[in-house]
């Protein structure tokens, strides 16, 4: 691994290509490169960050990179989707120590916040074989939930997210992507119910930016949403998500929407996307809908392995770019690609080792980078 002989430049110093500003809600943006959210596996017993989980973050922070953001960080102990991962609790051991490292380091400490509530066993296979049944399975559980049940979730995201932006989070992503709780509660393929919930399917989040944006008083934080533009195939239509994205900008409480696909349940093609699509293969519609919405950041995600291709063409001012396994590999790909040192960089291969739990690993691994954390 030639990370070890790689000495970071100062970035103040060396001539670089432009990196990025905008500022939202007191919070800046140096760089539209992020560090993906990643469910590393790498939490203790008690939900909280271990020292190998601080130094896989702080491994990828940087004035190059602009948020850095811990994975799948769930509301309760009872809505994880392992035993290794982070939830909120009343003792939060190492998160102010974790979160002032990647601040120091350059970059804005990010968090996506998450719930699994759901019954059925997430499955490791690539693609479900009875996806009819998963679907009536699921929707039978969201069509089930009380009003009562559906409030204290939105209590929990509320005060879960609170709770992290004291611990010196500046990005809390909510997490409603990947058929997670809120992905399949806003999804017309999911929710049938007839009550204000159904009627108006974004309702659950509009009252948890609405409570988070009222209990977080004066802190200064950017508030983001994860959400699958598609959940099956790209062959599907999108217009469900663009009348959401009309919603959901209107409604006003958002910073920033982040971009992904898939549905962990169904198929995990979209969520760990082949290299057969394709460099950012989003890079279209994502730039679309950054120029149609303005007023918001917009992110993308999806195969980002070269940024000079990336940037070979005019973007637009807010839109963003997470990158996972690229940096996965090499702490420092965003950082050569930069300052002219593509030649150095450590490719991922595409070994698939970083999906732990479906290989039934762990903790997160990778096929090239031996110190991944």
């Amino acid at each position: 691994m030639d990370n070890k002989a790689f000495i970071k430049p100062d970035l103040n110093t060396t001539k670089i290509r432009p990196l990025f500003h905008i500022e939202k809600n007191g919070v800046t943006l140096k760089s539209r490169y992020f560090f993906a959210p990643i469910n590393a596996g790498l939490a203790d017993s008690n939900g909280n960050p271990t020292p190998q989980l601080e130094s896989f973050h702080l491994k990828r922070s940087g004035e190059e990179i602009g948020v850095n953001y811990i994975g799948n960080v769930s509301i309760h102990k009872d809505y994880v989707t392992n035993d290794t991962t982070l939830f909120v609790s009343e003792n939060m051991e190492n998160w102010e120590k974790m979160t002032s490292a990647i601040s120091n380091a350059g970059s804005l400490p990010g968090v996506q916040v998450a719930c699994y509530k759901s019954d059925y066993t997430l499955i490791r296979k690539w693609k479900n074989k009875n996806d009819t049944q998963y679907i009536e399975f699921t929707r039978q559980e969201i069509n089930a939930l009380s009003q009562n049940q559906i409030k204290t979730l939105i209590h929990q995201f509320v005060d879960s997210s609170v709770k992290l932006i004291k611990l010196g989070c500046k990005v809390i992503q909510i997490h409603a992507g990947h058929g997670y709780f809120l992905s399949t509660f806003i999804s017309p393929l999911f929710n049938k119910r007839s009550d204000e919930y159904g009627k108006d399917t974004l309702l659950i989040l509009k009252r948890i930016f609405e409570g988070i944006r009222e209990k977080a008083g004066a802190y200064n934080y950017m508030l983001d949403l994860r959400i699958s533009l598609y959940e099956r195939s790209l062959d599907e239509s999108a217009e469900i998500k663009f009348d959401m994205f009309d919603n959901l900008v209107q409604h006003g409480a958002l910073d920033m929407i982040s971009q992904t696909n898939g549905l962990y349940n169904l198929s995990k093609n979209l969520m760990y996307p082949h290299r057969k699509l394709g460099h950012n293969f989003m890079m279209d519609v994502m730039s679309g809908l950054a120029k149609k919405y303005s007023g918001i950041i917009w992110n993308s995600c999806g195969n980002v392995w070269d940024i000079e291709d990336v940037e070979k063409n005019p973007l637009p001012g807010n839109l963003t770019f997470s990158i996972g396994r690229s940096l996965l590999a090499d702490d420092n790909f965003v950082l050569k690609s930069i300052t002219n040192k593509k030649e150095q960089i450590n490719r991922c291969t595409f070994c698939n080792k970083c999906h732990y739990y479906s290989m039934g690993l762990p903790h997160i691994t990778c096929g090239i980078n031996e110190d991944i954390f």
